[in-house]
């Protein structure tokens, strides 16, 4: 009797709610990554759902300084991948980092790029600091919150040409916003990583790489992070970007490992 009643209450449940009321939600986890990594790790993870589909993977990409702006105001972030050491240390200054779970998985170039739109008067960093760079006719990340443009700033510190070319810079929120006004010919030049490059090999091209000395290293740090609600899934995502399969499509994309 009991058996039929339970039954009989599930019939009800079933004809007004639907059966999808049974049905297990995906498990979100929140992953924050620098702005340039976008196409890259959208690639990850349509690979890692295959494997693990009942993960949904919200994935917000901006510039790294951002990131760690809205992280330490408690944003709700399991995993951030940060373009630069910087904007990670000041995330672990706050005690904001999952204890042993940061580690550089990343390295990257800094080039300068012009659109293929017209001829370019440039042919390396250094012709930056002549007369032929016009008023806001290059265009880097604000280096106060975009990793790209503190590393272009200081490599035009180490050229000693700051003075010339800072005043006439365009800057920009995040990488990919230089990225398209190079490659709309908005500007002459630009200054991005050697990956954002490769997105658009018919608008922009590169005309010369930063000597590596001449910036700090460029490592991307990732690290599983207290203000989400799954740490658990940022720690899955994060051993799953160390796979084979992923490091195949890490430099695909133009990346490299650290040393």
């Amino acid at each position: 009797m009991r058996i039929r009643i339970g039954l009989v209450l599930v019939s009800v449940v079933l004809m007004f709610f639907g059966a999808e009321v049974f049905a297990a939600k995906p498990v979100e986890m929140n992953l924050a990554a620098g702005a340039g990594l976008k196409d890259c790790l959208n690639a990850q993870i349509a690979l890692y759902k295959k494997s693990v589909p009942d993960v949904k993977i919200l994935a917000n990409y901006e510039a790294s300084g951002k990131l760690q702006e809205q992280i330490v105001n408690g944003a709700p972030v399991d995993l951030f991948i940060s373009a630069n050491q910087e904007k990670m240390d000041a995330v672990e200054k706050k005690n904001l980092v999952v204890k042993g779970t940061r580690k550089d998985i990343l390295k990257n170039k800094i080039v300068l790029i012009v659109p293929t739109s017209r001829p370019s008067p440039f042919h390396c960093f250094a012709c930056l600091g002549t007369d032929k760079l016009k008023d806001k006719g290059i265009a880097i990340g604000d280096p106060k919150v975009v990793p790209a443009g503190k590393y272009a700033k200081e490599v035009f510190e180490s050229l000693k040409i700051s003075d010339k070319v800072l005043p006439k810079a365009v800057l920009a929120q995040n990488v990919r916003a230089v990225l398209t006004y190079v490659a709309q010919g908005e500007v002459d030049a630009g200054v991005v990583y050697y990956t954002d490059a490769l997105i658009m090999p018919d608008k922009v091209k590169i005309i010369a790489e930063a000597p590596p000395k001449s910036h700090s290293p460029t490592i991307f740090p990732a690290a599983v992070i207290k203000t989400g609600n799954n740490p658990e899934g940022g720690k899955a995502f994060l051993k799953f970007l160390g796979t084979p399969e992923a490091i195949e499509i890490f430099k695909r994309y133009g990346y490299s490992l650290p040393d």
